[in-house]
C-alpha cells in the first residue's frame, strides 16, 4: 500500500510540473490524488463562467412596422375652363394634388407651376413641402415651412403642419412651441388634434417603466456537459453528481425603467435601467440577478437614430456578487425604405470577477459588433437577419477566443396570433491550449433556438401573456467538460406602461 502512495504521489508531482511549466505556473486545482490506469475516481468538473451572455452583443427585438396608409393615385377629375389663365391653372392642380395626396401629379406640376410670372411662393413652398414630407425628406420640409412662417407668421395652419413635421422627425421641443402657438388659432376640432400631439410628446419622453414575469423550467441549469467519464493523460476519471447537467424549476422577473429627453433638435439624453433575474425554488445555488444602467447620448430621427451609451452591470450568482461588467455600446439604425431597415452596434466591455480563481483566468474585455438586416415582406410578416462577432480577451490565453455567428428569424402576425422565432448559429475558436487538455485548442460551436407565441387581445390591463421555447447546444471539440446542451418551456407576462 505504502509503494502505491509513493507512485501516486511521484506521478502527480511530474504531472504538476509539466503542467506548470506549460501554463506558466497556473495552479491545479482540480488534483488531489492520481488514480492509477483503469482505476476510476469521481472528479468535480471546473464551473463554466456565468452571465457570459450577459457581455456578448446583443440584437434588437425587431417588431412588425405598421404602414402608413396611402392613397391609390388616380387621374384628377377637376374641371378647367378656358378662361383660366395657366397659372390658375396650375394653382387649381397643386391645391387638388395637395388635399388627395396625389404626390405624382405634384411632382409634374410644381416645375411647372414655378415658372409662371408672380406665382404664389407661398402656396409653392406649402405643396412642395407636403410632398417631400410624404417622401420622409423631413429636413428639406421643415426648411420650407419655416420659411413660410418667417415670411408670414400669421398662419396658423401651415405652423401646424410644422408642428407634426417636427413631431414626427422627433425633434420634440421644438414641434411642442410650434403647436402651442399654432393652437389658439386652429379650430376646435384641430385643437384637439394638437392636444394629442402635445399629450405624445409629453408621453414620449417621460418615464417609461416595464415589467416581466415569467415560469420557467430547465434541464441543465449549471451548464454541464453530460459525458460522465473523463480521460486525462491515460487515466479515467468519473464526473461527480454537481458536474453534471441539474434540473431547475423557477421564475424570471424583470423591472425596467427608461427615459429619452429631447434636449435640442434631434439631440437626446438616455437613461436605461433595469433590474432582473430567476430564482430557483429547488436550486437556489444558480439563481441569478443583475442590475444594469446606463446614461448616455442619442440622436434621432424620423428615418435614423444612432447613440453612445455607457454602461454598468452588477451580477450576483446564487447570493454573493458574481461579477461586473462596464463598458461603451454605440448602435445605428436607418430606415433604408418602406420595408428595408439596417442596424448595426460596436461595443467594448470590460469584465471583472469577484472570485479570485475565476478573476485570474476570465478577468479581461470583450469587443463585439453586429449588422443585422430586417425586410418586411407583406404588413402581417417581418424577417430579419445578421452577422455577428467578438473577441474575447481574457486572462488566461486559453480562455480568450474569437466569435463569429449569424442569425435569422421572421415575426409573424395573423390577426391577434404573433409569433416571433429566431436562430442562431457561432463558431468560437480559442487562442491557446486548454488548461485541462494541453494538447487542444478548444473550439466550441453554438446553435440556438428561441420561439415565443402570444395573441394581443388576450391580456388584462395590459399585461400580455406570452408562451416561449429556448433550446441552446454546444458541440465542442472537448465535449468532457464543454459540450452541453439545455432546453426549457416558460411563460411570460409582460407590460409596457
Amino acid at each position: 500500500m505504502a509503494i502505491i502512495i509513493i507512485f501516486k504521489v511521484l506521478v502527480f508531482a511530474v504531472l504538476h510540473l509539466y503542467l506548470e511549466i506549460y501554463h506558466m505556473k497556473k495552479i491545479i486545482n482540480f488534483l488531489i490524488f492520481l488514480p492509477l490506469v483503469g482505476q476510476a475516481e469521481t472528479f468535480h468538473a471546473p464551473q463554466p463562467v456565468f452571465f457570459e451572455n450577459n457581455i456578448l452583443p446583443k440584437q434588437s427585438e425587431l417588431q412588425i412596422k405598421t404602414q402608413s396608409k396611402t392613397e391609390n393615385l388616380t387621374a384628377p377629375s377637376i374641371t378647367l375652363s378656358e378662361q383660366d389663365h395657366a397659372k390658375n391653372k396650375l394653382e387649381k392642380l397643386i391645391n387638388y394634388g395637395v388635399v388627395k395626396q396625389q404626390w405624382a401629379l405634384l411632382k409634374q406640376v410644381l416645375p411647372l407651376y414655378q415658372q409662371q410670372a408672380n406665382y404664389d411662393v407661398t402656396l409653392y413652398r406649402y405643396a412642395k413641402g407636403a410632398m417631400l414630407r410624404a417622401e420622409q425628406e423631413y429636413a428639406e420640409a421643415i426648411a420650407l415651412y419655416q420659411q413660410i412662417l418667417v415670411d408670414k407668421p400669421e398662419l396658423s395652419y401651415p405652423r401646424f403642419d410644422l408642428g407634426v413635421m417636427l413631431f414626427e422627425n422627433k425633434q420634440y421641443r421644438q414641434a411642442e412651441m410650434e403647436l402651442k402657438q399654432a393652437k389658439p388659432m386652429l379650430f376646435p376640432q384641430m385643437q384637439q388634434l394638437a392636444d394629442r400631439y402635445l399629450q405624445a410628446i409629453t408621453e414620449r419622453q417621460s418615464w417609461q417603466p416595464d415589467v416581466e414575469l415569467q415560469y420557467t423550467q430547465t434541464d441543465n441549469v449549471n451548464n454541464a456537459s453530460s459525458q460522465q467519464d473523463i480521460i486525462l493523460g491515460g487515466l479515467r476519471f468519473k464526473k461527480d453528481e454537481e458536474s453534471l447537467p441539474q434540473k431547475a424549476h423557477g421564475f424570471r422577473y424583470g423591472l425596467g425603467l427608461n427615459r429619452e429627453l429631447n434636449l435640442d433638435g434631434n439631440h437626446f439624453i438616455a437613461f436605461n435601467s433595469r433590474f432582473s433575474g430567476v430564482h430557483y425554488w429547488d436550486n437556489q445555488d444558480y439563481s441569478e440577478k443583475s442590475l444594469y444602467a446606463s446614461l448616455g447620448y442619442r440622436h434621432r430621427s424620423a428615418l435614423q437614430a444612432f447613440g453612445f451609451m455607457p454602461f454598468f452591470e452588477q451580477n450576483w450568482l446564487g447570493s454573493p456578487r458574481y461579477s461586473k461588467n462596464y463598458g461603451m455600446v454605440a448602435d445605428f439604425r436607418r430606415e433604408l425604405s418602406t420595408y428595408w431597415a439596417i442596424s448595426t452596434s460596436i461595443s467594448h466591455t470590460q469584465k471583472r470577477y469577484v472570485d479570485p480563481s475565476v478573476a485570474r483566468r476570465h478577468n479581461g474585455y470583450i469587443n463585439g459588433v453586429t449588422l443585422s438586416l430586417s425586410y418586411q415582406v407583406k404588413p402581417n410578416w417581418l424577417l430579419f437577419g445578421g452577422v455577428e462577432g467578438s473577441i474575447d480577451r481574457s486572462k488566461d490565453k486559453a480562455e480568450s477566443s474569437f466569435r463569429r455567428g449569424v442569425n435569422i428569424g421572421t415575426v409573424w402576425e395573423l390577426k391577434d396570433f404573433v409569433s416571433r422565432v429566431s436562430s442562431r448559429y457561432i463558431k468560437r475558436d480559442f487562442r491557446a491550449e486548454n488548461f485541462y487538455f494541453p494538447e487542444k485548442k478548444r473550439q466550441d460551436k453554438e446553435y440556438s433556438l428561441n420561439a415565443t407565441l402570444w395573441h394581443n387581445k388576450l391580456q388584462w390591463n395590459g399585461f400580455i401573456p406570452k408562451l416561449n421555447y429556448r433550446y441552446r447546444k454546444i458541440d465542442s471539440n472537448i465535449p468532457e467538460f464543454y459540450s452541453r446542451k439545455s432546453s426549457e418551456w416558460f411563460v411570460s407576462v409582460e407590460k409596457q406602461f
